[in-house]
């Protein structure tokens, strides 16, 4: 194809990757790692002014996309598709955090919670899949987090959010599998991002979340940096195996922990890792 007497690169021959949530962060970081690799990139966030491409790589498409309405995906994936041509791999990244008490949660502030971590996810892979489904070939990538598999303190709406991408994404493999369509969940534990929870407290609580609180700001300087996890997304995606899960490396170890002991053992672990609180049962203040 030729315009203005120069050759155009045809996009479509290559593999494509759409990477949601990806205005900074792991999003971006997953950007460039596919882009590295040679793959066209549609990378998606509510706001693309936010997304801070390289106006000179052409394989590098960026779209609005807002998680909470359809219309805003179907336009997405309707340009991504016209773009490129197709969809090889669905990167399920874009999320909010969410902790504290769920005692003092509103009930509108968990569902918009849910709406975007959960259901954003659901709409985004239903939208893909028709695509995938004729051309009988893609893989769904969910982003989820130790979270997905581990309960944590005052983290009930993440964790609980995390829970359901996992279920979602097992479940997927079985109706999925005949159509030439994979399923990957990979499994972060903290990464060094400017990721952050909307934090809500409530009087009874805050010496617990105090304690938490300041275990996490220490932990996040010892995270994975957002390249490393993006390495695994991409290892998740390529692979040609039969694995669902893909942790990384040091989730890896507490998924092991966690699959050798008991649940009273791991609970009490958690709440001297993360509260501070030394196997003397929790205090019943009623």
């Amino acid at each position: 194809m030729r315009q203005s007497g120069s050759i155009v690169p045809d996009y479509r021959q290559q593999r494509v990757v759409l990477v949601t949530g990806a205005s900074g962060g792991l999003g971006k970081a997953t950007v460039d790692h596919f882009h590295s690799r040679g793959w066209s990139v549609a990378a998606a966030a509510r706001d693309p002014r936010n997304l801070h491409l390289r106006r000179s790589d052409g394989d590098v498409l960026g779209v609005r996309l807002d998680l909470s309405d359809q219309a805003s995906v179907n336009a997405a994936v309707a340009e991504v598709e016209e773009r490129f041509g197709h969809i090889d791999v669905l990167v399920n990244n874009a999320g909010t955090g969410l902790a504290g008490p769920l005692e003092a949660m509103e009930i509108p502030t968990l569902q918009k919670h849910f709406e975007t971590n959960v259901m954003g996810a659901i709409t985004v892979t239903k939208t893909v899949l028709p695509g995938m489904r004729r051309r009988r070939a893609g893989t769904i990538v969910n982003v989820t987090s130790v979270a997905g598999r581990l309960g944590l303190p005052f983290m009930a709406p993440y964790v609980a959010a995390k829970f359901a991408l996992e279920g979602l994404a097992e479940s997927l493999r079985y109706e999925l599998a005949p159509f030439g369509i994979k399923v990957r969940v990979v499994e972060p534990s903290g990464i060094r991002t400017g990721f952050q929870h909307e934090w809500i407290s409530d009087a009874p609580y805050e010496r617990e979340i105090a304690v938490l609180r300041q275990h996490m700001a220490e932990g996040m300087a010892k995270s994975l940096l957002p390249e490393k996890v993006a390495s695994v997304i991409y290892r998740a995606a390529v692979s040609t195996g039969s694995t669902l899960r893909f942790p990384t490396r040091d989730a890896g170890l507490l998924m092991l922990i966690k699959s050798l002991l008991p649940d009273s053992i791991v609970q009490a672990l958690i709440r001297v890792a993360f509260l501070k609180e030394y196997p003397t049962g929790y205090r019943d203040r009623g």
